[in-house]
């Protein structure tokens, strides 16, 4: 196959107070990039394995989510920022997917973090995972 991916690490708790829009934000946007990587690196070798493995957990009111993916090992950052820059032609419009997940992992008091081990492009998402007076909950239960 051209692309495999794997979603069996993927798991949701049974109460999640993560809204679904903003784990489809995430979600849509990791996919979107990891995508975006694997055909690069087919484009370039069409002879090396592309993947994307999609995992999560929750850790007491903690719930991380983790997107790896394989690429060409090149990333480029802009200066003064921890992102990696869009290579489009339309940076107006690109780039700014990262940009959406880490703010969407802000708004549950979360953080967003990339790594690149090797060839692979490692994306870690982490939100608190509890009731939040803005839903019209109180977090202390």
């Amino acid at each position: 196959p051209d692309l495999r991916m794997d979603v069996d690490g993927l798991q949701f708790p049974e109460k999640l107070f993560i809204q679904s829009y903003d784990i489809g934000i995430i979600l849509g946007n990791a996919l979107d990039n990891a995508m975006e990587a694997c055909r690069k690196l087919k484009a370039k070798e069409p002879g090396a394995e592309a993947f994307i493995r999609i995992s999560s957990f929750q850790k007491r009111e903690l719930f991380f989510l983790k997107v790896e993916n394989s690429f060409d090992g090149r990333v480029v950052r802009r200066p003064r920022n921890e992102l990696p820059v869009t290579d489009k032609a339309d940076r107006e419009n690109h780039g700014i997917g990262l940009i959406n997940i880490k703010s969407t992992a802000e708004k549950y008091q979360g953080t967003m973090d990339f790594r690149v081990k090797g060839r692979v492009f490692i994306l870690s998402v982490m939100m608190k995972n509890e009731r939040r007076e803005e839903d019209g909950f109180r977090s202390d239960r």
